[in-house]
This record gives structure tokens, sequence and C-alpha cells, in this order.
């Protein structure tokens, strides 16, 4: 994983992202048990539930998924559910559960440091553990997992209602935009109308998760569009994805135009340098090289597949035979009468966006065992879904169940400390202001006076606002002791540390001082301040002087408190080394001395799910004595992601920060390096503020700037109209409408011989009064409202309503979109947002050409240059696939 992408465990439903680690938290908060570090009955517990109180998507819809790339070392898939049996007071009941899990290892090199001491890195290897996944039998859909209907609209326009249209007090939300995937939830007895909640897409005055009403069907049909082809399609609900890494046979499909046959790797370890391209003669007598059409058939063993370097990306390859086809179109290579050779390293990518082979079927051989390996994992592949887990509901039975997965990172790796410490001094990446408990920041004017504050904060340095009086500022806000504060520091005072100085940004090891006890966490045998950490649970909690799993689910809906929980990191033996009869359970005897049917039952769970011994080879951990490093798996992706999460792209994962290199390859020869700088900082801003979060969106909005501004260097529309090229009748004819606005807007009611007098006089050949007249303002009769900034915001009303949703006034001064670089990209993320026009650069169903036109559409009415606006989009588009390994399309 050197320098490689992050990915949270979970997605949203619809496949977004989280966009940082607060929002998944929040996400997290729906659950009541299996919090990190104090499980039940106070036992140390070294990962985290994720269940489906809080992410039910990922039940059937939406895989667990790989945290960073590396190397699946052991896997155990049940063929299907085990059952252990309770004999309760009045019957004996079986309980489901899964012990199937996949550990991963990473392997991690932080960036270079390119300053102190050129060329050092820092090292760790760490690895990932998912427990409890879905058997394999139980992933074809039951009949009774089929969920309610979904639609994806391919009208643009119907209305979403709070009711029926026509009811009494209904209000008009807005309309649905084409793209929209909608869950019927209700059909109404007018079997018109549907209420639905909206899944992903846009819908006005609705978000993600809100129900509204709308059209549904006409005479038991999609409710037709005007032309009378129906407005919605039916989404079929999708079977579960299949892991890559189970051990076994798999014959894939090329979905790419061609798959490129390659010799082995030099070497047969991941990150090696993948083997060069096969190529022969062909019948003309030239080199080329040997590439697979489309729909050929490949083979190869899912245990040996290795993560190899093609240029500067990553991707999974493997050793391959080639299946001839028996019927349907011919297969094989493209350009050659030559027979495919016998074996051949390629790319087995299946996963977008370096998608290249569709996987047709992967049968494991081997169950409920667990099996040693070593193949390649990538960030964001998938790893299995929540597995059943039925528990005992109290002492005499009953059953209480969910569905669930136990995610943890852990390290026995003895270079932990330099690596927290950052000990090779790395400045790259997220940066953050580092604000000491008793900071005293001043109040910003027109307020006077200071706010201290209690505790300890780091501030990310993209959501501190500069501002500049007779001194250089950060506006910081941050809640602090359950209060919301704001106020400035000094830029030359503030400490700024870097996502790699895990330590001083709060993360620090915890151990007991008597370690082989047993598994309970004893907080009197822990570091000070520890103690005062763990003194909060209660307080937050029910305070009832007893500190309980119950009120660390409380504690952990307060920010503070979950902000240093989060980054303490057990040291202390896994749970999953040790069989009940060791003295890691010995407590168990003690609490539930008095139910022997649940200990029995306690007990011979525990000794089904261990399975540390018999890791072996390449997966043994360390010297085997289970003790390691246990780190909150949510904060530790959330700080290892390269860019705040939202500065990722929500489809493919992959950063979309931009980088002044980056812009200099689509810029004009003129723009200087210090504008582009100031271009970057406040692009990755306000894009992230405006949710332009998608490899899509980024690329289209550039293309648009870049076309609106020749190349990012003329932020301020031209309107020089000269004699030479038009007369009065021609400019008339070429903007009747700005110019008959602006007539009436002075009061001027003219014939169209005095128009053409008018027009001759005060609007051709100058570029003041034509911009005064066709775009001024009665508010501010000196300005002119002509298209500015990196979209052209255009007229007084346009330039009013961005004002007021960016705080800088540019409805007074409009000179500023067209001079301050944090203007001039705020003003363009705001319209591109507030005219939705996100939802139809990520509408995949359309294509590029026609979604340039659509994109267009709403920031030219007219369709300006669109065929530049075209090829310019798609140059963009490559570029950020190229250099960022992104999505867009």
């Amino acid at each position: 994983a050197a320098g490689g992408s992050w990915q949270f465990p979970i997605r949203k439903a619809g496949g977004a992202q989280y966009k940082d680690a607060e929002e998944l938290f929040a996400a997290l908060e729906a659950e009541t048990s299996g919090h990190y570090l104090l499980g039940s009955h106070k036992f140390w517990h070294g990962g985290i539930h994720i269940s489906d109180q809080s992410a039910p998507q990922c039940v059937r819809e939406e895989p667990v998924r790989c945290i960073g790339n590396g190397v699946v070392v052991a896997y155990r898939l049940n063929k299907d559910y085990l059952t252990s049996e309770f004999a309760g007071a009045e019957a004996t009941q079986s309980l489901k559960y899964s012990n199937s899990f996949c550990l991963v290892r990473h392997d991690y090199k932080s960036p270079a440091n390119t300053q102190v001491q050129p060329g050092t890195s820092n090292e760790l290897t760490f690895y990932s553990l998912y427990m409890h996944l879905l058997p394999f039998d139980r992933y074809p859909v039951s009949q009774d997992e089929i969920p309610a209907p979904r639609i994806k609209m391919t009208a643009s326009g119907f209305r979403a209602r709070s009711d029926i249209k026509g009811a009494p007090n209904c209000q008009e939300y807005g309309a649905i935009s084409a793209g929209a995937e909608i869950e019927i939830l209700e059909e109404h007895a007018d079997r018109v109308h549907a209420k639905g909640k909206l899944i992903k897409g846009a819908v006005g005055g609705r978000t993600e998760g809100q129900e509204f009403w709308f059209a549904y069907k006409q005479n038991g049909a999609s409710y037709p569009k005007s032309d009378g082809t129906p407005s919605w399609q039916e989404v079929v609900p999708p079977e579960r994805t299949k892991p890559g890494y189970w051990k076994g046979k798999v014959r894939a499909v090329v979905t790419a135009s061609g798959l490129t046959l390659r010799q082995p790797p030099a070497t047969l370890t991941h990150g090696a340098a993948a083997g060069q391209p096969i190529s022969a003669s062909t019948a003309q007598s030239t080199n080329q090289g040997l590439v697979l059409c489309t729909n050929s058939t490949i083979e190869f063993d899912s245990a040996k597949v290795l993560n190899l370097k093609i240029g500067t990306k990553t991707v999974r390859m493997a050793e391959c035979t080639f299946i001839p086809s028996t019927s349907g179109p011919t297969t094989g290579l493209k350009g050659h009468s030559l027979p495919v050779p016998s074996s051949f390293w390629a790319c087995v990518e299946d996963v977008s966006p370096n998608r290249f082979v569709q996987w047709q079927a992967l049968t494991p051989t081997l169950f409920d065992a667990v099996v040693p390996m070593e193949t390649a994992i990538k960030a964001g592949d998938p790893i299995g879904y929540l597995g059943l887990n039925e528990n005992i509901a109290g002492p005499t039975g009953g059953v209480s169940s969910k569905y669930q997965v136990h995610v943890e990172v852990f390290s026995a790796d003895p270079r932990i400390e330099d690596f927290l410490k950052n000990k090779a001094g790395v400045k790259e990446g997220k940066q953050y202001i580092h604000l000491p408990a008793s900071t005293t920041l001043s109040k910003k004017a027109p307020e006077t006076g200071t706010v201290v504050l209690k505790s300890e904060h780091f501030v990310e340095l993209t959501k501190a606002v500069p501002f500049k009086d007779a001194v250089d500022w950060y506006e910081v806000s941050l809640v602090d002791g359950s209060e919301h504060k704001s106020g400035l520091i000094k830029k030359e005072a503030a400490k700024i540390i870097s996502q790699h100085d895990w330590e001083q940004l709060g993360f620090k090891i915890v151990k007991e001082n008597n370690q082989v006890s047993d598994g309970f966490l004893d907080p009197d045998d822990m570091p000070d301040f520890f103690k005062k950490i763990y003194e909060n649970v209660d307080r937050l909690g029910n305070r009832d002087g007893a500190v309980t799993s119950e009120d660390l689910a409380t504690a952990l809906k307060n920010v503070e408190f979950r902000e240093h929980w989060s980054k303490l990191i057990a040291d202390h033996p896994t749970e999953w080394k040790f069989k009940s009869d060791t003295p890691k359970w010995a407590r168990l005897d003690d609490l539930l001395k008095h139910y022997p049917a649940v200990l029995k039952h306690e007990k011979n769970r525990i000794d089904e799910l261990v399975f540390w011994d018999e890791l072996a080879g390449v997966g043994a951990i360390a010297d085997g004595s289970g003790v390691v490093k246990h780190i909150h798996p949510i904060s530790f992706v959330g700080n290892m992601l390269e860019v705040a999460g939202s500065s990722a792209c929500k489809k493919c994962g992959k950063s979309i920060a931009l980088t002044i290199p980056f812009m200099k390859k689509i810029s004009g020869p003129t723009v200087s390096d210090e504008f582009l700088k100031g271009f970057v900082d406040a692009a990755n801003k306000f894009f992230v503020k405006y949710e332009i979060t998608s490899c899509s969106q980024v690329a289209l909005i550039l293309a648009q700037g870049s076309v609106e501004t020749l190349k990012f260097a003329k932020f301020r529309e031209g309107l020089n109209y000269s004699r030479a090229t038009y007369t009065a009748e021609s400019l008339l004819n070429l903007a009747p409408t700005a110019i008959n606005n602006g007539l009436i807007r002075k009061g001027l009611h003219l014939n169209y011989a005095q128009k053409l007098k008018y027009v001759e006089d005060h609007l051709l050949a100058n570029d003041a009064g034509y911009a005064q007249h066709c775009f001024g303002s009665n508010d501010y009769p000196n300005n002119d409202y002509r298209g500015r900034g990196l979209l052209h915001l255009t007229f007084y009303e346009t330039y009013k309503r961005c004002a007021d949703a960016i705080g800088v006034r540019i409805d007074a001064t409009p000179s500023l979109i067209e001079t301050d670089v944090s203007a001039i990209v705020a003003s363009g993320s705001w319209y591109w947002k507030s005219n939705n026009i996100g939802a139809i650069a990520d509408d995949a169903s359309l294509e590029i050409d026609l979604k340039v036109r659509r994109v267009t559409a709403k920031i030219n009415t007219g369709l300006d240059q669109l065929a530049k606006r075209k090829a310019v989009s798609k140059e963009i588009i490559q570029l950020i696939n190229n250099d960022f390994g992104g999505c867009a399309g």
C-alpha cells in the first residue's frame, strides 16, 4: 500500500463513499454494542461491530470492502451458517452464526520526506480483519430478501410533492431529474401516484433518503413522458458480488476493447513491475503486440493473483490460460492468425475504474477451514457481506439476532513507535492546525475579546478560513467542552502538523501493566491519561457509578470524547488466539457461574471463532504470542486518507485533489505558478464544500471553466463588438433580449428605428457601455454584471444569490470574481451545485457527447463553442484517469 489509496470498510446505500470519518462515525451511532476497546462483560474488544442497525445496505446490496491495498494471508469461508445449541429453561435452541473471516496484510510505506531527510519514509506492516462474514450458500438472493421495487427515471421534470397532486396542503418540492433512483414505498389507491424514497440522483427540495409523492403509473404501466415513452425503467436488484480472494479457479471474460498478453514479471512479488507485452510478426511482417479480443474467455488461479505495476498504476495480474469459444463469435487474438500462447500474464481487474475482465465464476474449493494464502487485494475490493449472528437473549433463553461484521486493525510491527512519531519527518498530505488546551483565540470584528479553549484540538487546514486585516489570521470553528466556539489565530503563530504526525494528533498506545492475567479491561492497571478518558464514559452515560458498554454507546455520541477514545491504541492480546480454557477467558467462569448453560454455550462459540494458531507461513503474525496493538479502524483509515475523505472520488475512491503540475497541463502559457497555487488551494476547498466529489464532476467543471476563461487566463467576458464586425442591426439581432431588457430597465420605450440609433450611439464598440446596458442593475448603477469567474456568472440577480451563499460581496464589487482566486473558484463551485450540474456529470447512462451538451446547456444556454467543450472535456477526462487513476467519463 505504498502511497496507496484507502477506503472505509463500508459505503452508503447506492455505493457512494462516506466523505470522512465524522460522517461514518455519525452513521455508527446507531450501534448499541460491539464498540472499540470495551466489550460485553468489560472484556477487551479490539475492533468494532458494523451491523444492520447502522448499515442495512451491507446485508445484501453493498459489500464490506477492503480498507487498503494488500495481501490476503488467510480466510475461512463457511459453507452455511454454523449452529450452536443452547439448552434453555423450556427448550433447546439452535442459534446461527458465522466464523467466516478474511485477514489482510498491508505493507505501508509513507510518501518520502522531500525536505529535511530526503528519501526517508515511515513504514509499517499492519493487518485488517473482517470477521462474521456471510457464508457461501447464502450469496444467492432468497425470496424473503427481495427488496422493495426500485426505478430509475428516464424523464426529467416530473414533480415531487408532499402528497398526491391536488391534495389539501400539498407542497411541491421540485423537479425529479433523469437518472434519479427511487425506491417505491407505497402505491396510492388512485393507481397513478406512488410514494418513493430517493436512493441516489437529484430531486428538487429532497436529499437522499427523503420521501416524496410523484406520478408513477398510468393504466398499470410506467407513467408516460410527453412523447408517450416510459418515464422510468425498473432497476433489477443485482446479485451479491462474490469476493475474488477465495481459493479456486476463475473464468473471466474480456470486457475491455482488448486484453494485452504479457511476459511473467521478473519476480513473483507484490509491487513488482509487470512483464513486458508479448509481440509477434503479423502477416504484413510488422511486429504487433498480442491482444485478446473482447468476449474472449481466460482462466486463472485466484490464489496466485499479484499486485503489479504498469507505469504508475497498481493492478491485479495473474498467469492465465485461454479458453477457446465453442459457440458464438470467434474469440482469440486481434490482428493475428497465430494460436494464443499456452500461458501468459494479463490484468485480471474486474472493478472499475481499471476494469478489463468480468469474472464469470469463482467456485471456492475449501470450506469451514482456515486457508493460508498470499493473493493480492486492493482498496475497495469486496470482502463479503454482513453475516447473521444469533445470540442468547437472556440467561433463560430467547434469541437476539443481527447481521454484523467485526472489523479490526492491528499491528505487531516493532516500528510502530517510529511510525507514530513520524520519524522520517514527512510533511506532505493533509495539514492540521494544532491548538493545545488553553489556547486563546481572538474574536473576529465587530466582536471584541478572546475565547479560551479548554481542550486540545486539531483543525484541518482546509477547514480554517484565511482572514486578513492588519495581519494574516486563520478563522477556526470547533466544539470545545460541548460549546461551539470560533475565533482567530495569527497565521504566524499557528503550529502546523501533518497527517503523518500520528502521536501529535493524539494517537497514543495504552497497555495494562499485567497483560497476561485475563482479557478483562482493568482501568486501575492502566496509564493515568487513559484513566481520565475512561472516567468520562460513565459521566457521559447514565452516571450510576459503573462503567458499562451501554454507557460507552452513549458517550461515543459526544464528538470530543470520541475523538480521544478512537485514537487510543490498545497493546493487548488478541481475542482470536486463546481458547476458552485459557486464562484470558477465566473471568467468564465467575461472571456466568450461576448460568452454566450460558457459560457452556459462550465457551463453545469462543473455541469455534479463534484462528490465530492456524496461521502458517506468510500468514504467521510476529512471534505468535498474540500480543498486538489494536487501532480503531475508522480513525485509522480517516487519518490515512491522502486527502480529506471528501476529496476522494465518491465512486472509485481515488484522490481528486488538484495539484499544480496537473493544472499546468490544462492551463494557458501565461498563467503564473502563483495563481495556480491559489487556484489549487481554493478548488480543493470549494469542490469539497459544494460536493464536486467525483472524477467526472471535477473533469467537466474544469473543462467548462477552461473554455469560458481561455485556459484559466481570463476571468472576465469581453463585450467590445467592433464596427468592423458588427452593424447596429446585427448586434441587436445577436442579443435582442439583453438589449431590450436594458432599455426597459432604463425606462426607454423605443421603436425599431430608435433602437438601432441607440445601439449605434451607445453600444457598438463600447465594452463598458454595452456591459452596463445589458448587464447592469439599478441597485448598483455603476457596475456591470457581465460573465465573470470560473463559469462566467452573469446578471445581477445571480451575483446577488452567489454573494449571499459564498459570503463575498461580489454583488457590490463584481470585479472580485475576476481578480480574487478564492472568489473565482467559489462562484463557479456554487453555480455548479445550485444548478444541480453534478447529477448530469455523474449520470453513467449518458454517452459523453450528450453529457457535455447537457452540462453546457446549464452554463451557456446558447451552447456556444460546444464542439470545443466536447474536445476539452475528453482531454481532461483522459488526464484525470491517467494522472489520478480516476474513473471520469
